[in-house]
């Protein structure tokens, strides 16, 4: 097994340690997280059943303060006089009337009950001796949910009742269980169920037990537990809490039960939990991919050194193979083979090649010997070449008797030489002032290249500031195009939304060509951007932006603008005109006629002038085409120009083509006119085609400010939609 692959698998396996442990901790905290949430759950739903069970004891408490306001019930106490009592009470209406109280309980000082409602011969005290005796001693009140006759719950509420200073008695009221219960079920919003100590439902929640909930409830009752347990019903997920009812005595008399649909708690903690494992599984994914790419680069090079130093055994130190070097142990490895194999390939190299670049060596010498030979004037050429036959000549007849080595010829060859150089500086003084000429040339040269390159890079940057991309809008269709005479030009065009229902479209021509030109296009565009977004309308948008060009123009140059706004919802076309030519609206019938002409100088010009502003309301399917001069005054090769009446003819023919289409009609019609000739100005025409308001209301806030990237022909830029 590899290196690469037993680093992945152990990386695996504590990524996947990891991730377990993980999960592990993370259902332990929802766990303990969950048993928090419920333990807060049944205190609040405690809380409300005690507010339930206080609201009830309430009602009792109102009835009570009758009883304690009236002094025949405390003098027949007293007294002990019980028909005086029942009197009283039929006369004061304390049961079934408005108290709505059940049962009630006179009891004297002594504890002995005087007068109660239950109808039997021996009637059970709602209170037992022991609850009794704190009320009777004024001590304290008592209130809370009481078991009478072992059947029939209440919620009950005892006070004392005085004649004069002295507690003359105690009088104990009853409400129904259900009025405890109906509060809770209004406090929590849920189901409400009660049974009793034995699980079976209580007398007066009937109606909750034939709630179509209660077949489901009813098998997770647990009497004697306080908890919460979830199930499910019709499609729905519940959270049943049980609450034990305690009586006045401290025993369990009942038991609330309290559904709450939860279906949407579970959903969202069953998405939190799927998300939380699909979190970690990516992120695992992640870290297992950023590992093996980088395993994989890194090895990469391994492999290519390990390959690199078998090659190397084997004999073969000529082959190449490219080994980055690095700072790590594989690029230092990899950088010491590439010093080894370059080691070898060098002794390799030098072994076989010595020799033969010896020899390619001397008969260099002696060609460029005969070449500079050649160089000489004829009379010096032929003295040396006569030298050099002598010179070999005599080398020859004095060593024919051995043989000749290598440093014989070179010793010849330096003799030559030396004749040589004595003539060759003759011309030396002409040949450096031929290369000092040479320089000068190349480095004007240079100049002119990198000036060249610069006005590309202008150009490029000039094109790419114009809107490539126009958004896409229900109600407007625009394209545009901008086709310079030079590297760069002083023509441009802009689209920008201006408000939540406008937007703004400006066609404009510099005065000149060239750098210049551009410099102040440049200009121009920012300003009128930045003034036109602030609203003020196209006229004062013009006199701002002409004032601030005016205001430093040293260079007196000026620039023809034509700016309008365009509101999306009414089709409603608001414009003015800095000495431009007016545009062209085509409308369905296939009419072509001038936009209104509005009285105004070219920007920057003058400073302080006024500029009108005149509107129209375009109609669904009417074209506008705004265009420089650049179009009209284009000439051929007869020196003709094609002239607004062209222009005119043209633009009609596009009365049914989109704007793109209606563009590409014009230029093309340009184009065929000129056939050829040379361009003289700067071409740009700016299409927009009024489709009709949008029937969604739809703004020019969905057309994006930043211009995008597009894609152009060399020497033009095209944006449409």
């Amino acid at each position: 097994m590899q290196l690469q692959t037993r680093i992945i698998l152990f990386v695996l396996a504590t990524l996947t340690v990891v991730a377990g442990l993980l999960t592990g901790f993370s259902s332990l905290r929802e766990d303990a997280a969950d048993h928090r949430a419920r333990e807060l759950e049944l205190a609040r739903l405690d809380t409300a059943w005690q507010l339930a069970v206080a609201g009830a004891a309430g009602r009792i408490d109102r009835t009570l303060g009758r009883l304690a306001g009236d002094p025949e019930i405390a003098q027949a106490l007293a007294a002990g006089d019980r028909g005086g009592l029942g009197i009283r009470v039929a006369v004061l209406g304390l049961t079934g009337g408005d108290g709505g109280i059940t049962d009630l309980n006179l009891v004297a000082g002594n504890g002995d009950l005087l007068f109660s409602t239950d109808p039997s011969l021996d009637p059970s005290p709602l209170l037992g001796r022991a609850a009794l005796d704190p009320i009777l001693s004024g001590r304290r009140l008592a209130r809370g949910v009481r078991l009478v006759d072992g059947q029939r719950l209440l919620v009950v509420t005892g006070a004392p009742l005085y004649a004069g200073a002295e507690v003359a008695g105690a009088a104990v009221a009853g409400l129904g269980f259900p009025a405890a219960l109906e509060a809770l079920r209004q406090s929590v919003g849920g189901r409400v169920f009660a049974v009793g100590r034995d699980g079976a439902p209580l007398d007066g929640a009937a109606n909750d037990i034939q709630d179509p909930l209660w077949p489901a409830v009813a098998p997770l009752v647990r009497p004697a537990e306080r908890g919460i347990a979830e199930f499910t019903a019709s499609g729905h997920r519940y959270a049943l809490a049980s609450l034990p009812v305690a009586d006045l005595a401290g025993g369990r008399v009942a038991t609330v039960l309290i559904a709450s649909d939860v279906t949407q708690a579970v959903e969202e903690r069953t998405l939190w939990s799927v998300a939380y494992i699909a979190a970690v599984g990516l992120v695992l994914l992640g870290a297992l991919g950023l590992l093996y790419g980088y395993l994989r680069r890194s090895f990469a090079v391994l492999d290519s050194a390990v390959g690199a130093l078998q090659d190397l055994a084997r004999g073969r130190a000529m082959g190449y193979v490219e080994l980055p070097a690095g700072n790590d142990e594989i690029g230092r490895i990899a950088g010491a083979v590439e010093v080894f194999r370059g080691v070898m390939r060098d002794i390799e190299r030098s072994a076989g090649q010595r020799e033969r670049r010896l020899r390619r060596q001397q008969r260099f010498i002696r060609r460029q010997m005969e070449a500079l030979a050649v160089t000489l004037e004829e009379e010096a050429r032929q003295s040396l070449l006569d030298e050099l036959r002598q010179i070999e000549a005599e080398t020859h007849d004095a060593q024919s008797a051995q043989s000749k080595g290598v440093g014989d010829e070179l010793g010849l060859l330096a003799l030559g030489f030396s004749r040589l150089a004595t003539r060759v500086s003759t011309q030396q003084v002409q040949l450096t002032q031929m290369v000092r000429d040479l320089r000068d040339a190349l480095a004007d040269k240079r100049r002119l290249i990198s000036l060249q390159q610069e006005l590309e890079i202008a150009r490029t940057m000039q094109l790419t500031i114009l809107p490539q991309v126009f958004p896409d809008l229900a109600e407007l269709d625009i394209a545009a195009r901008m086709i310079p005479a030079k590297e760069v030009g002083g023509d441009f065009y802009d689209f920008f939304p201006i408000s939540e229902t406008k937007v703004a479209f400006v066609i404009a021509d510099v005065s000149g060509k060239g750098i210049p030109a551009a410099f102040f296009m440049l200009i121009t565009r920012t300003m009128l951007r930045a003034i036109a977004e602030s609203g003020v309308g196209p006229a004062e948008t013009m006199r701002r932006v002409n004032n601030l060009l005016a205001a430093e123009n040293e260079q007196m140059m000026f620039v023809t603008v034509f700016y309008g706004e365009l509101d999306l919802r009414t089709g409603v076309l608001a414009f003015s005109n800095g000495g431009h030519n007016p545009p062209l609206r085509i409308a369905r019938d296939g009419s072509v006629r001038e936009l209104e002409r509005v009285p105004g100088m070219a920007l920057a010009a003058m400073p302080d002038m006024p500029y009108a502003e005149r509107s129209l309301a375009l109609e669904a399917g009417d074209m506008v085409v705004l265009f420089t001069d650049g179009v009209t005054e284009a000439f051929n090769d007869s020196e003709a120009m094609y002239g607004d009446a062209r222009l005119v003819e043209a633009v009609g023919r596009q009365a049914s083509a989109t704007a793109r289409g209606g563009l590409d009609g014009v230029l093309a019609d340009v184009a065929g006119f000129t056939a050829g000739a040379p361009q003289s100005d700067d071409i740009t025409c700016l299409v927009l085609r009024w489709r009709g308001a949008a029937p969604d209301g739809a703004s020019a806030a969905a057309a994006s400010k930043d211009a995008a990237s597009m894609d152009a022909a060399p020497g033009m830029v095209e944006a449409a939609v």
